[in-house]
């Protein structure tokens, strides 16, 4: 059983990520989680680390600074794995970082590009791996998170790597069987639409997003969600 110190800091911690919409929570969470005392940190604390991580990587000013934070959050991922393998929230927030950093390699100059398309095929990869460990543990967590997530890497990822339009659909179709209001699937699978050339099915996608219902614990994405669903469908509009 947790000792009540690491059981305080775990619900401090939940509490600031849940206050995300405020600007500094999330920081105060990370180094609340990460001045943490023991040298090897229970596994209740790295996940958390790697989810705060996440976070501040995808808010991060620039690719640069996006990077380093998720390279840090992959390290708490992995150090969560360590701990404990048979989890879900580990392999998710791993394979979340690492997504989004091989992302992030992709995001500079040409050149830059391909100096770190090794790297970022390496991590793309790994992170396919970690997502699908997190399906097999629980599909459900987070929204549907781990059938979101491998389904939006597959939607970037190149064919050349795995990467495939008709698998990304097959998995936001079934995140959205289990959890139907997630902005963040909603607004991803829009977004797939489009790239498929389906604006119809993207602007039903978009517009179901704007009626779906508040949620306290998805505040910071249904603001930022429900902005970009209302400037994609201006554009649709202006287009026609």
């Amino acid at each position: 059983m947790p000792d009540q110190d690491i059981l305080n800091v775990i619900s401090l911690a939940d509490q600031l990520y849940r206050d995300r919409a405020r600007s500094g929570a999330v920081k105060e969470s990370v180094t609340l989680l990460a001045d943490y005392g023991p040298v090897q940190r229970p596994y209740e604390i790295e996940w958390r680390l790697a989810r705060a991580l996440f976070f501040l990587g995808q808010e991060a000013p620039s690719a640069g600074a996006g990077r380093q934070l998720h390279a840090a959050g992959i390290g708490a991922g992995k150090r969560a794995v360590q701990v404990n393998s048979a989890r879900v929230e580990g392999r998710f927030w791993l394979g979340v970082n690492m997504s989004l950093f091989a992302e992030a390699l992709m995001d500079d100059s040409f050149a830059a590009r391909l100096a770190r398309l090794v790297w970022s095929a390496r991590c793309a990869i790994a992170a396919r791996r970690e997502l699908k460990r997190a399906i097999q543990i629980s599909e459900r967590y987070h929204g549907a998170g781990p059938l979101r997530v491998l389904a939006r890497l597959l939607h970037r990822m190149p064919a050349l790597l795995g990467g495939s339009r008709r698998q990304s659909r097959e998995l936001f179709e079934r995140a959205l069987e289990i959890c139907p209001s997630n902005c963040v699937t909603i607004i991803y699978a829009a977004e797939l639409a489009l790239d498929d050339g389906d604006r119809n099915r993207a602007k039903l996608l978009l517009e179901n997003l704007i009626k779906q219902p508040f949620d306290d614990e998805w505040e910071f994405e249904q603001l930022r969600d429900r902005e970009r669903a209302r400037r994609m469908l201006k554009e649709f509009e202006e287009y026609e």
